[in-house]
This record gives C-alpha cells, sequence and structure tokens, in this order.
C-alpha cells in the first residue's frame, strides 16, 4: 500500500514538474499522432528525455542533435560505434526496456517526455500510469513513408524541425537515386534475395526486410512475411541467388550447412552478412539509406558504380551523427564482409 501510495504521489509531483515546464517553444500547441495512433500533444519543452525501447529510436534523437536530452534508456552495448560518439550514453540509467521497464527507475531520473515502443503495450500503460507522457515509436513496424514522417514528428516534439526535415530530404535523395539506378537492372538478371537469420530457417519475420530488399531492386525470395521458421525443402525449391544474413550473426552456419550445399548461393559463396554502423543497415532507422546502398551494390553491382558507399557513409556521419569516421571504424560496419 505505502509503495502504491508514494508512487501515485511521485507521479502528482511530475505531472506538476512538467506543466510547470510548458511554454512558448516551438510547436507547443500542436498535436501529433504517435505509432499508436495517438494524437500526442506537443510539449512546450522538452529538456529531459527517457525512452524504453531499442529499434533505432536513440539513434534518430541523437540525429537530430539531442543526444544530451537522454536521461535513461536501456543499454547501448550492442552499438559500439554509438558508444563511440555518444560514450555518455554508457552512463545513463537503463531503467529496462519494453514490458520489463523499471518504473521507479525512470521516475528517478524525472523525464519530460518518454519514447516508448509500439510492441509493448503493458509497460507503456504502467508508464502513463505513473504519471509520465509518452509518445510510442514505431520501431521495427515501419514502412518507409512512415518512419520519415515519425522524424518530422519528433522533429517537432523536440523543436528540431529544420534537422528533421533535412534528413527526410535526404532519405529522399538516397532512395530517389537508388531506385533510379537499379530501375536499369533487366528484369532477366533482377535477383532472389532470401534474408535470414543465423541458420538458414530462420526466414526474417520483419516487413522491413521486404521494403528494403525491393527498394534495393531484388526480388523477395519469399511472397510474404513468414510467420516462424520455414522448411529446408522450401528454401531448397526458392533457390536463391544471394542469401543476407543479419548482422552478428555470421555466414559460416549456412556455408556449412550439410543439407543445403546444392543451392546456388552457398555453391557461389554468394552468402553475406548486413553491415552495422551506429545500428543495424537491414532494419529501420536514419542510417536505412546506407544500407539500401550497400544491397544494390551487393546485388548489380555494374548498374551501381555511381555509389561510392565509403564516401557516402562518411558524409552521413559527419553530417547527422556530426562524427569524422576513421578508417578502421568504416571497415569495422562490415565485421567479416570486405567492405564495399
Amino acid at each position: 500500500m505505502m509503495r502504491r501510495y508514494l508512487l501515485k504521489l511521485a507521479a502528482f509531483l511530475l505531472g506538476i514538474a512538467v506543466l510547470a515546464g510548458l511554454g512558448g517553444a516551438a510547436g507547443a500547441g500542436e498535436t501529433v499522432v504517435d505509432a499508436a495512433g495517438r494524437d500526442v500533444a506537443v510539449p512546450g519543452k522538452v529538456d529531459r528525455l527517457a525512452i524504453t525501447c531499442y529499434g533505432g529510436t536513440t539513434h534518430e534523437v541523437a540525429v537530430l542533435g539531442c543526444a544530451e536530452k537522454i536521461v535513461a534508456q536501456p543499454g547501448m552495448t550492442r552499438f559500439p560505434q554509438l558508444l563511440r560518439m555518444f560514450p555518455r550514453f554508457a552512463e545513463v540509467v537503463d531503467p529496462g526496456s519494453f514490458d520489463k521497464v523499471n518504473v521507479e527507475e525512470l521516475m528517478k531520473a524525472a523525464p519530460d517526455l518518454v519514447l516508448v515502443g509500439v510492441s509493448s503495450k503493458k509497460g507503456n500503460r504502467l508508464i502513463e500510469e505513473a504519471g509520465m507522457p509518452t509518445y510510442t515509436m514505431l520501431i521495427g513496424w515501419a514502412a518507409v513513408d512512415k518512419l520519415k514522417q515519425e522524424f518530422l514528428n519528433l522533429g517537432t516534439i523536440l523543436g528540431r524541425e529544420a534537422e528533421a526535415r533535412r534528413l527526410v530530404d535526404y532519405w529522399n535523395e538516397k532512395l530517389g537515386w537508388v531506385e533510379t539506378l537499379v530501375g536499369r537492372v533487366p528484369e532477366e538478371e533482377r535477383k532472389v534475395v532470401y534474408y535470414t537469420g543465423k541458420t538458414i530457417t530462420k526466414a526474417s519475420a520483419s516487413d522491413w526486410g521486404w521494403h528494403w530488399i525491393r527498394g534495393s531492386g531484388g526480388i523477395c525470395a519469399l511472397e510474404e512475411t513468414p510467420k516462424g521458421e520455414i522448411g529446408v525443402e522450401q528454401v531448397m525449391r526458392i533457390d536463391p541467388d544471394i542469401i543476407v544474413t543479419q548482422q552478428g550473426n555470421g555466414t559460416a552456419d549456412i556455408l556449412e550447412d550439410p543439407r543445403i550445399q546444392d543451392l546456388k548461393a552457398v555453391k557461389n559463396k554468394a552468402v553475406h552478412e548486413c553491415p552495422i554502423g551506429a545500428f543495424w543497415w537491414d532494419r529501420p532507422s536514419p542510417e536505412s539509406p546506407l544500407g539500401f546502398m550497400w544491397l544494390a551494390k551487393l546485388l548489380y553491382p555494374d548498374y551501381t558504380r555511381e555509389i561510392d558507399l565509403e564516401k557516402e557513409t562518411r558524409e552521413f556521419f559527419r553530417e547527422f551523427y556530426r562524427y569524422e569516421l576513421t578508417d578502421e571504424e568504416y571497415r569495422s560496419f562490415f565485421g567479416r564482409e570486405p567492405a564495399l
């Protein structure tokens, strides 16, 4: 009983503090629609920001120039490049993530706003019941247009409209460029791409993967998002031209699998691990256009010679992360793969 009372009292005091901080900042009085379909009032000021999800949310905040506003978020050890660029992220409070969030720890950080994931309804509800305002992020459940709108919404919330518009303009320019280049590829030269995890039956269950493959000029090996594992026999029937694994999974388990040695991609050693920069390039984040460029070059090198991936990567990090990559850092993005 006492613990519940203290939580309610803290929520009441936090609500007063948030209201007291409302002012005449840009965007105040507006509403934006979040990933849960809610109309969310734009705060007058957000100086203290908490995050309870992964899925590129921290990266969105960082490229908008608001990394210093983050006072709580899940650990970022899986993103070493991000920590090199923003070492303070190693020190901020870790309140847990998604439905395993520690509300009491979150309240101690006294955030003006909490960015939550669309998949964690239980955890999000606990945060809201504690009196902390939330905005729901798409995380991995994004299409290109929806993600661009999320950038704009977050820019409005954080008072970084110009930075958000610049990011969206970058997306439009680079994805349009890739579309033009791969549009030259004749239909008979289009390659079938199978996108998977560590083993051949762990087909990706993310709709984003379908956007990524098609946007890079590939043909999706599966016509729809798989539910759970698929059978080896189905993969053998598809016989993809190229297999791409999610970063961190490597390629050895697939190349050495005795069941699939007759696959075209395995015989041709056309099994590749997707890069990771500050975030995975095969998933939705501000860096995603680099992933489209990488895959387009991998699939159609003769048609994408104009893409200098190293130059494009360095320019993105310079402009949006405000960071100069070293040669070693760039090469590290490709794991065991040669840098394109």
